[in-house]
């Protein structure tokens, strides 16, 4: 315990060298760097995913529209055909 204030009183001291301080200080903001940039990475993450289940959600319904589209189209050649069978018997 004598060990840990002696360091204490040390980096408390106006005799410590500003090379070593800002040192310490760049180990200081390291981890919040990096807390910062998880944080950062698991928003992108989450934008991803989102953006990821909205295209997904989008092909779908794109899908099911064609769908129906070439089902109206098959709908209206069939009418035709029978139209135009009407037309040649008369």
């Amino acid at each position: 315990m004598a060990d840990t204030s002696s360091r204490t009183d040390a980096s408390t001291d106006g005799d410590t060298d500003p090379r070593d301080l800002g040192s310490e200080r760049g180990n200081l903001m390291l981890p919040a760097a990096s807390d910062s940039s998880d944080r950062s990475k698991d928003k992108l993450d989450q934008k991803t995913l989102r953006r990821l289940a909205q295209n997904r959600e989008a092909a779908r319904k794109s899908r099911l529209r064609k769908k129906a589209y070439v089902q109206q189209l098959e709908n209206s050649r069939l009418k035709l055909t029978q139209l135009e069978q009407e037309l040649q018997r008369a």
